[in-house]
């Protein structure tokens, strides 16, 4: 396969605020056909997913090449999670968590303009979970990071079957091996917790 030469436009055009929003969406469409990541001419569903993805990650691209790691780690089946926020998830109230969201998304036929502040907090309250832990868990399950897109463009740039193979990696990994009993210390020697669920009073 020849290597791009991502010094060459389109990959090197340079990105600003002022780039029009369609210019922006051409300049990236390009660049993933360029680099075999969308056919040519590009179906009307894969212009609406460069319109998300523009409307996401705009602000952490400076030129087009910019635009394909991106692309590639939303496409991948499975999201590498740091050690140590793996084991802020090694818990039973986030796993049956985690599999309500997957059940959730399963369940709704187009996954634009959902309610997910709402909708999350709503499942993440029949676990006794906080609406930011349970926030933060699924963006890390979803894309190994602490923030990044909003959740909102994540769900349809990631479709049903990657947030479903997603979440069922992080609970599959989190159920091997020594299973749900977390570390006891930190790398800092502090005592480790994970996140908990709260009982109802």
């Amino acid at each position: 396969m020849t290597k791009l030469d991502l010094s060459q436009p389109p990959f090197s055009t340079r990105l600003d605020p002022s780039t029009p929003r369609a210019d922006l969406c051409d300049l990236v469409g390009e660049a993933m056909q360029r680099a075999g990541l969308l056919e040519s001419p590009a179906p009307p569903a894969a212009l609406r997913w460069i319109e998300t993805f523009v409307d996401a990650y705009r602000s952490r691209m400076a030129t087009a090449g910019d635009a394909l790691p991106f692309v590639h780690a939303l496409r991948a089946e499975a999201a590498l999670v740091p050690a140590l926020d793996l084991e802020r998830l090694r818990n039973r109230q986030v796993l049956f968590f985690l599999d309500t969201v997957s059940q959730y998304v399963d369940s709704q036929p187009e996954l634009r303009g959902l309610p997910l502040e709402h909708d999350l907090a709503e499942m993440a309250s029949e676990f006794g979970l906080k609406p930011a832990d349970a926030l933060w868990a699924v963006r890390m399950a979803l894309t190994g990071e602490t923030d990044g897109a909003p959740l909102e463009a994540l769900f349809p740039l990631l479709g049903h079957d990657r947030i479903m193979m997603r979440v069922g990696a992080i609970n599959s990994h989190l159920l091997h091996g020594r299973g749900l009993e977390p570390i006891k210390y930190g790398p800092d020697g502090k005592p480790f917790e994970p996140i908990a669920g709260v009982k109802p009073a």
